[in-house]
């Protein structure tokens, strides 16, 4: 891709930026090192982290001093589901906390290669599970719960709502969607290569896809439920969703298409759409305007429901 194709507001902070080998299976340890250590963010003031357990999993409790709701969020991380963890959210869901006045919960869930498919979907229902059943001790009405994620994180979080609405009991109140990634079948398009796109390409896609879904491949015939939420043919009674859009994208025609769908199963779907952007641009420079503009997105429509 060209980088004459990004915004003004971040084009040099992306296109001097170094990129991870991840379409590299031999050079993995180094780009899960480079991953983690480049996507470090720092907690706002007003906000205090620990570690606690939830459901017998890590969990990274995100707390804000001044307590305005009686909700939560529940917020999984990204990193392709092969890299990543909690601390990467400090940041953006510590000024979630900060603003909406709710403890944020961030699952440490299990990786791929090492744990793939359904061992991080596991571990996040299982945190679900003893947020709804516990939740009340701590003056948290699970009645206000949201689901939220991150790339990877926001397909997991996709994946979870559908499997809380297949079992029954409480459900989310809502799911807050950072450019998810949703479909595997895409990767498998090899043609998609060529466009090389900025942050995330097909082919560091694909190997994540093929670590992730061990032993099936990309774009198999029939996968396992939930592996690969955009599979999902009924989304009806899923709950209401806000979509956070970038349009340089990889991932663009899996959420749009996701967002037309929920909308035509009666699921109410709000959607931020920001133009000459890639996967995950607010990361990389979080004092333009257009990042700021597209939190504020996210976060006004949490605030609605909280």
């Amino acid at each position: 891709m060209d980088a004459r194709s990004l915004h003004p507001e971040i084009r040099n902070a992306i296109r001097w930026m170094p990129r991870i080998p991840f379409a590299h299976p031999g050079l993995f340890g180094l780009s899960r090192w480079l991953y983690n250590t480049g996507a470090a963010s720092r907690l706002p003031k007003g906000v205090t982290s620990q570690y606690t357990s939830c459901g017998g999993v890590r969990v990274l409790l995100l707390q804000p001093d001044d307590r305005k709701s009686d909700g939560g969020i529940m917020w999984m991380f990204g990193g392709g589901h092969w890299a990543g963890k909690p601390e990467h959210l400090n940041a953006a869901a510590g000024r979630s906390a900060l603003e909406l006045g709710v403890p944020v919960f961030i699952p440490d869930y299990r990786l791929a290669p090492e744990h793939p498919f359904p061992a991080d979907l596991d571990d996040c229902f299982a945190v679900w599970n003893w947020l709804v059943s516990n939740g009340g001790r701590d003056g948290i009405n699970s009645a206000k719960l949201i689901l939220a994620g991150h790339s990877a994180g926001g397909g997991l979080a996709t994946a979870l709502a559908q499997r809380i609405l297949d079992q029954g009991g409480e459900q989310p109140v809502a799911q807050c969607l950072y450019y998810p990634m949703l479909d595997d079948r895409p990767a498998a398009d090899r043609s998609l290569d060529a466009a090389n796109h900025f942050i995330w390409n097909n082919r560091a896609d694909y190997e994540a896809w093929c670590a992730y879904l061990n032993p099936y491949l990309p774009d198999a015939d029939s996968l396992p439920p939930y592996a690969s939420p955009a599979r999902r043919t009924e989304l009806s009674g899923l709950p209401t969703a806000w979509i956070g859009m970038c349009g340089l994208d990889l991932f663009r025609p899996q959420y749009v298409e996701y967002a037309r769908r929920l909308e035509a199963d009666g699921v109410r779907c709000e959607t931020y759409d920001v133009p000459g952007v890639p996967h995950a641009f607010e990361v990389f420079k979080p004092s333009a305007q257009i990042a700021r503009n597209f939190e504020r997105s996210a976060i006004e429509f949490m605030r609605k429901l909280l």
